[in-house]
């Protein structure tokens, strides 16, 4: 077993044997009640001592409360994140397009709560750097929890250590996917607010739907990430939402289309006036 995993739980008292965090990770586990990641190379050891230092400050400006807990093995590095409750949105939607269109009326409730719920994250300072439907928490109660906090920005948090190229592609907003294809590997990305609310859109469309997002294509044969970075910046293979959603939904629709704008200056910013229940 590794050995900054054997000291994480040692640490933190876990007798119960840790599993892989999915089929993918080979350095996150989950094992109790904690989400365990490791890291040896410098670059990686600076990435969970960033994330950690993120959720301190979160937890300490009462926006994400959750404990945690770090330690050293020679010049590896081992973080722990208590688990929370609840399911990614991918899954929760997963669920929803099961059931059918008896949960339509939860789901433009669920995607404002988000909205505002990015809101405040924006309003004092952070971005989260990655928006995706799996780093989306739907908590029991119904309300929305952002994870995975590799890729947070917020001046009280040193410099990403390496430059920002943004997350993952899918859901990443059209400016963004322009910055990238022209500019270089060592160029940082400046993320904004309306970036993010894109990218929030997108991961709820992908969710509801089922299907990418910004394009009807894949990376395979003669179609390579640049394509599809192509594809995202200017709309060229977006497919109409009618064509790809479950169930019609006009004010999911509508929402999901005012956030999605290809234009940043004419993407909507959701701030609901109160709060909203599943």
């Amino acid at each position: 077993m590794d050995p900054l995993l054997v000291a994480a739980l040692e640490t933190l008292g876990i007798a119960d044997a840790p599993r892989p965090l999915t089929s993918h990770h080979t350095h996150a586990w989950r094992a109790g009640g904690w989400r365990i990641k490791t890291a040896e190379r410098p670059v990686d050891v600076a990435s969970l001592h960033h994330e950690a230092r993120a959720l301190t400050i979160l937890r300490e400006q009462g926006l994400y409360p959750v404990g945690g807990a770090h330690g050293h093995v020679g010049d590896g590095v081992w973080t722990a994140v208590e688990w929370r409750p609840g399911m990614t949105l991918w899954r929760w939607c997963e669920s929803a397009r099961r059931a059918g269109p008896g949960l339509a009326d939860r789901l433009p409730a669920l995607a404002r709560r988000a909205f505002a719920a990015l809101a405040r994250l924006h309003t004092v300072g952070w971005h989260h750097g990655d928006i995706q439907p799996m780093n989306i928490l739907v908590t029991p109660g119904g309300g929305i929890e952002f994870i995975d906090h590799d890729l947070t920005h917020h001046p009280d948090l040193l410099p990403l250590p390496v430059p920002y190229r943004g997350g993952m592609d899918l859901t990443t907003a059209p400016e963004i996917a322009r910055q990238l294809l022209d500019t270089g590997p060592g160029h940082h990305v400046r993320l904004t607010d309306v970036a993010e609310v894109y990218s929030l859109g997108a991961s709820f469309r992908a969710a509801w739907t089922g299907s990418a997002p910004a394009t009807d294509r894949a990376i395979g044969g003669r179609i390579g990430a640049a394509d599809i970075l192509e594809d995202i910046a200017t709309g060229r293979h977006r497919p109409p939402l009618a064509a790809v959603r479950p169930w019609p939904d006009p004010d999911l629709e509508d929402l999901l289309e005012a956030t999605m704008s290809l234009d940043p200056t004419d993407r909507a910013v959701v701030r609901p006036a109160s709060p909203y229940r599943c």
